[in-house]
């Protein structure tokens, strides 16, 4: 009797919608390598965020693999469908948004054709995962005014403009000199302060700049915050300097801290909006965690 030959099985969840209109072209594109290598794989085109996180929920128990096509935002949903499993599966990435900041730290192909020879030719690597509640984080936490220049930027002008947009819109909110009184408790210490940006990353890239902290890797366990007291107009040369060479937590004015936990209170008398991985998440307060090896991202054997 011949001996059973184990198949992987893929299910390939996308957005048709979503930015690029070619991400249904580009699954079937998917599909067809991952058949040509002896695994089988099936196609979900969903038509909401809650649509998507089921179909990544309900994978963890049906499937060997989850292959998931955009940018930041569709990543955080897969990991949303996997926080509500309780478990996750390997995951693989075909990179389609606008900046593609987690696919750039965990060095995935940005090219659709590369990205899709990394799924047959990859293997899963643990990398962690920073939740607020059931709110997954894979890049990173803005508030201030980080968050009022994603908020500004529109999705047809990121499909316009690209990354430059983000500048541009950037320039326009030195302009507002606003800030947020908060009370932040991390590593058994609690400050209060008054800061115009506050940045909570899990990897070494910001922005799509792998270069912004070369002391944060995707599995070190840790949440690095970065609290800025004032950004404006004057400081963006300096400030830019430093954030382009890795620099930004040596810069005078800005806090850095490394922990597992943090608490983030809001004790001014305007409401505190966050983004997450790009798009609007929860007010504050808020108690973000790492989960620690938590993923399996299908990465380059390199």
């Amino acid at each position: 009797m011949k001996e059973a030959i184990h198949v992987e099985k893929n299910l390939i969840i996308f957005n048709a919608q979503a930015g690029k209109s070619d991400n249904n072209e580009i699954a079937k594109k998917a599909k067809a390598v991952l058949e040509r290598h002896g695994q089988t794989a099936v196609l979900k085109a969903t038509d909401s965020e809650s649509d998507a996180i089921h179909a990544a929920a309900t994978a963890t128990d049906q499937y060997a693999r989850l292959i998931t096509i955009g940018g930041d935002g569709s990543i955080n949903t897969a990991c949303a469908g996997f926080l509500q499993a309780g478990k996750a599966i390997p995951l693989g990435i075909i990179p389609g948004g606008t900046v593609n900041n987690f696919a750039r730290a965990l060095k995935i192909p940005l090219n659709v054709d590369q990205a899709i020879d990394n799924l047959v030719s990859g293997m899963p690597k643990l990398v962690d995962l920073a939740t607020v509640g059931d709110q997954p984080m894979v890049s990173s936490l803005t508030l201030g005014k980080l968050a009022d220049i994603s908020r500004d930027v529109k999705q047809s002008e990121k499909r316009r403009f690209g990354p430059i947009i983000y500048l541009f819109k950037g320039v326009k909110a030195l302009f507002k000199d606003r800030s947020y009184k908060l009370r932040i408790t991390a590593n058994g210490k609690t400050r209060i302060l008054k800061a115009q940006i506050l940045l909570i990353t899990t990897t070494n890239s910001v922005g799509g700049n792998v270069a912004f902290n070369p002391d944060a890797t995707y599995d070190d366990d840790l949440l690095h915050v970065f609290i800025l007291k004032r950004f404006t107009l004057p400081k963006i040369i300096t400030y830019g300097t430093f954030f382009l060479t890795g620099n930004l937590k040596r810069a005078r004015g800005v806090i850095y801290l490394k922990c597992r936990e943090i608490q983030i209170e809001n004790l001014s008398t305007q409401k505190v909006e966050t983004r997450i991985d790009g798009d609007p998440a929860m007010k504050l307060p808020i108690t973000m965690k790492v989960k620690p090896n938590f993923l399996r991202i299908i990465l380059p054997k390199s």
